[in-house]
């Protein structure tokens, strides 16, 4: 079994039916999926690469005519 550590105090940073991001008094930033209850934990350099790259998926997948490829992910 694993061990959990514990954050201090949060500083919430946005919150919606989707998402909720805090950030810990160390550093720490916690995105939690709502519809999950996932709760994945990173650093705040690893929070905006991760967001950026949602963000630029997310704009693809809006796009005007947008081409998808086939690729299998599995």
């Amino acid at each position: 079994m694993s061990s959990s550590s514990k954050c201090g105090p949060h500083t919430e940073l946005v919150s919606n039916n989707t998402v909720r991001v805090t950030r810990c008094s160390c550093g720490t930033v916690h995105a939690t999926f709502m519809n999950s209850g996932v709760t994945v934990r990173m650093s705040t350099e690893t929070f905006r690469s991760s967001a950026s790259g949602l963000k630029a998926a997310a704009d693809r997948m809006d796009g005007e005519g947008a081409a998808f490829g086939t690729t299998s992910i599995n």
